[in-house]
């Protein structure tokens, strides 16, 4: 329990963020890079193990809890036949640290690992890149390939936003700003850095995590009931819109909506029945 305590409470708070509905891939890979950093600090720091031993041993004198001797184990020889290469525990505390924490900090840094994948490092690496325009031909191939973009004319566009005055200045991590200034009206930007607008649009919307998508169904269930059987495909997708974006649906002005129902002509506001 002391031992996981740490290393859970960190997890459980880069996993709330995470699941964050506006939170973007730049910026949940910093958080996770920032969560492996802190369990390989654990696992290669001697005094986090002997601070946790030392607590879990006082706790244990203080429920008086027994604490089990170390067993001495040999290996069979029929697995190792050479004495030199058998390596015993000098003490309980060594054994701990070995059988159980090096192995929890070591499996969940391999989980992390495996989750994010060097392929989707590489992408999201090279887009951070592309926000600072410092770019270089193994990023453009890659972002080429990631979002089916023209690497000649995407090389291009860099260079020229790297001569214009006005780019956004500031974090990294500010795609909006850029998409903002690249669709701004009446400046024909989004046609000339077409390669970059792409990129950057097609990133945006890559979701970091499914907890989206699993709001949205855990939702169904409340609203198809058994008393809604009925419903068409049109009704559940609107109910369902309304009720999963409840901050919007509570901002909306009633007025404006009866305003531009009253200015339908009446074959459009008639109902199918």
């Amino acid at each position: 329990m002391l031992m996981l305590d740490p290393i859970l409470s960190s997890i459980l708070k880069t996993s709330a963020f995470l699941q964050s509905p506006n939170i973007n891939l730049l910026t949940a890979v910093e958080i996770v890079e920032s969560l492996k950093k802190l369990l390989v600090s654990m696992r290669n720091t001697e005094d986090d193990f002997t601070d946790i031993y030392h607590k879990t041993i006082q706790m244990c004198k203080n429920y008086d809890i027994e604490i089990p001797q170390l067993k001495k184990r040999k290996v069979s020889t029929k697995i190792d036949c050479l004495s030199s290469t058998q390596h015993y525990m000098s003490s309980k505390e060594e054994e701990m640290k070995v059988s159980v924490y090096y192995s929890t900090l070591d499996h969940m840094i391999s989980g992390i690992n495996i989750r994010f994948n060097q392929e989707t490092m590489n992408m999201i690496q090279s887009i951070g890149n592309l926000l600072v325009l410092n770019i270089n031909s193994n990023d453009i191939s890659v972002l080429s390939t990631a979002f089916d973009l023209n690497s000649d004319m995407l090389k291009t566009e860099i260079n020229l936003l790297k001569h214009t005055d006005n780019i956004p200045k500031g974090e990294k991590n500010k795609c909006g700003d850029w998409i903002n200034w690249l669709t701004q009206s009446n400046c024909g930007r989004e046609t000339i850095f077409c390669n970059v607008i792409k990129a950057l649009k097609t990133f945006m919307i890559i979701p970091v995590t499914s907890c989206a998508c699993e709001r949205s169904f855990s939702k169904l269930s409340i609203v198809k009931t058994k008393l809604r059987s009925t419903m068409t495909q049109d009704r559940l997708d609107g109910l369902l819109t309304v009720f999963i974006e409840q901050e919007l649906a509570y901002n909306i002005n009633i007025d404006d909506v009866i305003d531009t129902f009253k200015n339908l002509t009446p074959v459009d506001r008639r109902m199918e029945l």
